[in-house]
Protein backbone atom coordinates (compact mmCIF):
# COMPACT_ATOMS: atom_id res chain seq x y z
CA UNK A 1 0.00 0.00 0.00
CA UNK A 2 1.13 3.52 -0.71
CA UNK A 3 0.87 6.50 1.63
CA UNK A 4 -2.31 7.75 -0.04
CA UNK A 5 -3.98 4.35 0.40
CA UNK A 6 -3.22 4.43 4.12
CA UNK A 7 -4.38 8.01 4.63
CA UNK A 8 -7.58 7.36 2.67
CA UNK A 9 -8.43 4.21 4.64
CA UNK A 10 -7.62 5.58 8.10
CA UNK A 11 -8.42 9.28 7.88
CA UNK A 12 -5.04 10.33 9.28
CA UNK A 13 -2.89 12.77 7.39
CA UNK A 14 0.57 12.22 5.94
CA UNK A 15 2.30 14.05 8.81
CA UNK A 16 0.61 11.88 11.44
CA UNK A 17 1.57 8.77 9.50
CA UNK A 18 5.21 9.87 9.44
CA UNK A 19 5.05 10.79 13.12
CA UNK A 20 3.78 7.31 14.00
CA UNK A 21 6.65 5.86 11.95
CA UNK A 22 9.17 8.01 13.80
CA UNK A 23 7.81 6.81 17.16
CA UNK A 24 8.10 3.16 16.14
CA UNK A 25 4.35 2.59 16.26
CA UNK A 26 4.15 1.18 12.75
CA UNK A 27 5.81 -1.91 11.31
CA UNK A 28 9.00 -1.51 9.31
CA UNK A 29 8.17 -0.35 5.83
CA UNK A 30 9.68 -1.09 2.47
CA UNK A 31 10.52 1.40 -0.22
CA UNK A 32 10.31 1.18 -3.95
CA UNK A 33 13.46 1.73 -6.00
CA UNK A 34 12.35 5.34 -6.44
CA UNK A 35 12.02 5.79 -2.66
CA UNK A 36 8.24 5.65 -2.24
CA UNK A 37 7.05 4.11 1.00
CA UNK A 38 5.22 0.81 0.72
CA UNK A 39 3.17 -0.19 3.76
CA UNK A 40 2.20 -3.70 4.75
CA UNK A 41 -1.43 -4.75 4.72
CA UNK A 42 -1.65 -4.73 8.53
CA UNK A 43 -0.72 -1.04 8.74
CA UNK A 44 -4.37 0.01 8.51
CA UNK A 45 -5.28 -2.31 11.40
CA UNK A 46 -2.35 -0.99 13.43
CA UNK A 47 -3.42 2.62 12.87
CA UNK A 48 -7.00 1.78 13.83
CA UNK A 49 -5.67 0.22 17.04
CA UNK A 50 -3.61 3.36 17.72
CA UNK A 51 -6.67 5.56 17.18
CA UNK A 52 -8.83 3.40 19.45
CA UNK A 53 -6.16 3.34 22.17
CA UNK A 54 -5.80 7.14 21.97
CA UNK A 55 -9.57 7.46 22.40
CA UNK A 56 -9.19 5.22 25.46
CA UNK A 57 -6.79 7.74 26.96
CA UNK A 58 -3.49 6.01 26.27
CA UNK A 59 -0.43 8.08 25.45
CA UNK A 60 1.64 7.18 22.40
CA UNK A 61 4.33 5.76 24.69
CA UNK A 62 1.75 3.54 26.38
CA UNK A 63 0.41 2.49 22.99
CA UNK A 64 3.93 1.58 21.89
CA UNK A 65 4.27 -0.52 25.03
CA UNK A 66 1.07 -2.40 24.15
CA UNK A 67 2.21 -2.89 20.55
CA UNK A 68 5.61 -4.13 21.69
CA UNK A 69 3.92 -6.52 24.11
CA UNK A 70 1.78 -7.91 21.31
CA UNK A 71 4.78 -8.31 19.00
CA UNK A 72 6.69 -10.23 21.68
CA UNK A 73 3.59 -12.35 22.22
CA UNK A 74 3.46 -11.21 25.83
CA UNK A 75 0.88 -12.55 28.23
CA UNK A 76 -2.63 -11.14 28.09
CA UNK A 77 -2.36 -10.63 31.86
CA UNK A 78 0.33 -8.01 31.28
CA UNK A 79 -1.78 -6.01 28.83
CA UNK A 80 -4.82 -6.40 31.10
CA UNK A 81 -2.81 -4.96 34.00
CA UNK A 82 -1.73 -2.00 31.86
CA UNK A 83 -5.35 -1.38 30.89
CA UNK A 84 -6.49 -1.67 34.53
CA UNK A 85 -4.00 1.04 35.50
CA UNK A 86 -5.34 3.30 32.74
CA UNK A 87 -8.93 2.55 33.81
CA UNK A 88 -8.06 3.58 37.37
CA UNK A 89 -6.52 6.82 36.08
CA UNK A 90 -9.70 7.53 34.12
CA UNK A 91 -11.83 6.85 37.21
CA UNK A 92 -9.75 9.37 39.17
CA UNK A 93 -10.17 11.95 36.40
CA UNK A 94 -13.93 11.36 36.38
CA UNK A 95 -14.02 11.87 40.14
CA UNK A 96 -12.08 15.14 39.78
CA UNK A 97 -14.34 16.30 36.94
CA UNK A 98 -17.45 15.54 39.01
CA UNK A 99 -16.04 17.64 41.84
CA UNK A 100 -15.31 20.48 39.42
CA UNK A 101 -18.85 20.21 38.06
CA UNK A 102 -20.34 20.53 41.56
CA UNK A 103 -18.24 23.61 42.30
CA UNK A 104 -19.22 25.28 39.02
CA UNK A 105 -22.88 24.42 39.58
CA UNK A 106 -22.69 26.01 43.04
CA UNK A 107 -21.14 29.19 41.59
CA UNK A 108 -23.86 29.40 38.93
CA UNK A 109 -26.60 28.78 41.51
CA UNK A 110 -25.26 31.58 43.69
CA UNK A 111 -25.39 33.97 40.75
CA UNK A 112 -28.89 32.90 39.71
CA UNK A 113 -30.54 32.52 43.12
CA UNK A 114 -32.09 36.03 42.99
CA UNK A 115 -33.16 35.78 39.35
CA UNK A 116 -32.47 38.51 36.82
CA UNK A 117 -32.10 41.17 39.53
CA UNK A 118 -29.37 39.12 41.20
CA UNK A 119 -27.50 38.82 37.91
CA UNK A 120 -27.33 42.63 37.64
CA UNK A 121 -25.69 43.04 41.06
CA UNK A 122 -21.89 43.14 41.53
CA UNK A 123 -20.23 39.76 41.52
CA UNK A 124 -20.45 38.11 44.92
CA UNK A 125 -17.55 35.71 44.57
CA UNK A 126 -14.98 36.11 47.27
CA UNK A 127 -12.08 34.13 48.59
CA UNK A 128 -13.78 33.89 51.97
CA UNK A 129 -16.98 32.30 50.75
CA UNK A 130 -15.66 30.03 48.01
CA UNK A 131 -14.90 26.95 50.10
Amino acid sequence: MKTKDITDKTGIDRETLRFYESKGLLPELKRTESGYRIYSNNTVDRIKFIQMAKEGGFTLNEIKELIDLQQRKGACKTSRDIVKIKKNEVAQKIKALNKMDKILTRFISECEKNGEEGLKKPCHFSFDSCC
